[in-house]
């Protein structure tokens, strides 16, 4: 286990903001040496606004020294707020915080499960893995509602096709004939859990998304046989 990073305030400034999908922005902050471990959260606010803040996982790599992202929908007051926000505009994040991370002391496989926005912490992992070029095997198995829903999609299919340790498998719960999708249907269940994992025993689980997500999530492994210090998880949500 690593040591903690000591918590501090920073005023960054946003360099960019990317639309996702429809309902979902990037926002790019410009990293002054901040030091995180890949999976770790921030606490954002507002400049004057001392109360009014939201938790926020760092969806870059703590290998990418120019920016730090956060991604997030359109879901509440903050992000309303934040929606207006524009390049040049500040941040205040504080932190890192947070237990739900990977290190490079875990030399098993990963097997990381997202639900929506459960997939941000879980990408910071893919993209340290895959910049440190690292040996451990993963696999990202990814729920979300629609095909226009999937963030990161493009960067998802070309890090399978860059790193020959990464594989995906992504599942659409609410699919309609308005877009075409060829792919798995229906939630995250043991059966597709199962056909997934080549080694439950041998896998470190990262499990990310909205509470019932989660504890379905951690029913479903245990009962494969993976240990509670197997499983790691993050609850997401404004």
């Amino acid at each position: 286990m690593h040591p903690p990073i000591p918590v501090q305030e920073y005023k960054l400034e946003i360099i960019n903001i990317i639309d996702e999908t429809p309902d979902t922005k990037t926002f790019r902050v410009e990293n002054n040496n901040i030091n995180f471990y890949p999976g770790q959260f921030f606490m954002i606010r507002f400049e004057g606004s001392a109360t009014f803040h939201r938790a926020y996982s760092i969806a870059s790599s703590p290998t990418q020294e120019k920016y730090i992202d956060i991604t997030m929908n359109l879901v509440g007051k903050f992000t309303k707020r934040l929606w207006q926000a524009k390049i040049h505009d500040h941040l205040i994040f504080k932190g890192p915080y947070g237990k739900f991370y990977f290190s490079e002391e875990m030399g098993s496989g990963l097997v990381l499960i997202g639900g929506g926005l459960g997939i941000t912490p879980l990408m910071s992992i893919i993209r340290y893995c895959s910049d440190k070029k690292l040996s451990n095997k993963i696999k990202l198995i990814y729920s979300v509602r629609t095909p226009l829903d999937i963030v990161y999609k493009e960067e998802i299919k070309k890090t399978r096709e860059q790193n020959n340790n990464f594989d995906y498998t992504i599942t659409i719960t609410r699919p309609n004939d308005k877009v075409l999708w060829t792919g798995k249907t229906g939630r995250i269940d043991i059966d597709l859990l199962r056909s997934n994992i080549s080694s439950v025993e041998n896998s470190m689980f990262f499990l990310c998304g909205p509470i019932s997500f989660v504890k379905s999530g951690i029913k479903m492994l245990e009962s494969l046989g993976a240990k509670k210090e197997q499983i790691k998880t993050d609850i997401w949500g404004e």
